[in-house]
């Protein structure tokens, strides 16, 4: 019996750029809760309280030991680089920009958050499971070239890859 791969539809295209833009303002959501300038050290709530259950529910060791060791000791420039990627994060979906980099980033932050808090008795582990496994999908497919910024990027860096140029050849993989 031979198998043949399957290509994708056009409707699937819109399907994953409705996911995709979906995606995005979830990031988004979950930033706004992130608030400057303390990020919740005050009252010990908001990002803070989150970053401390690390410590209690990680699964690795080196990550508990790093999450305590470094991350809070140097507390708000972490919040801070946590609040800036997942902005950016939601912003690359949402606007189907360097989506790749954005799914790279958003793959990263998912598997921080499930080998620090999928253990969390308040955590239902398989979220970031499927906050991963979309990342996996928009990492792996040019989720952005369908009613987003990366279609009109590729369009205008094709002649450069046409003409072997390896800038075009390495933007085009990030969209």
């Amino acid at each position: 019996m031979e198998f043949k791969a399957t290509t994708q539809t056009p409707a699937t295209d819109y399907v994953i750029a409705g996911l995709r833009i979906l995606y995005g303002i979830l990031w988004i959501q979950q930033a706004i809760w992130k608030v400057p300038p303390d990020f919740g050290m005050a009252h010990g709530d908001g990002l803070f309280y989150w970053t401390k259950e690390m410590v209690k529910y990680s699964f690795l060791p080196p990550h508990r030991f790093f999450v305590e060791s470094v991350v809070l000791p140097h507390f708000l420039v972490f919040a801070w680089i946590t609040l800036l990627t997942e902005l950016l994060i939601g912003a690359s979906h949402i606007l189907g920009f360097v989506n790749r980099v954005g799914a790279l980033a958003a793959l990263g932050m998912s598997l921080n958050l499930m080998i620090g808090l999928s253990r969390n008795p308040q955590e239902w582990a398989w979220s970031y499971i499927m906050l991963a496994g979309f990342a996996v999908l928009f990492l792996s497919t040019h989720a952005g070239r369908v009613v987003g910024l990366d279609g009109w990027l590729a369009r205008r860096i094709e002649p450069s890859i046409r003409a072997g140029h390896t800038w075009g050849r390495a933007l085009a993989l990030l969209t």
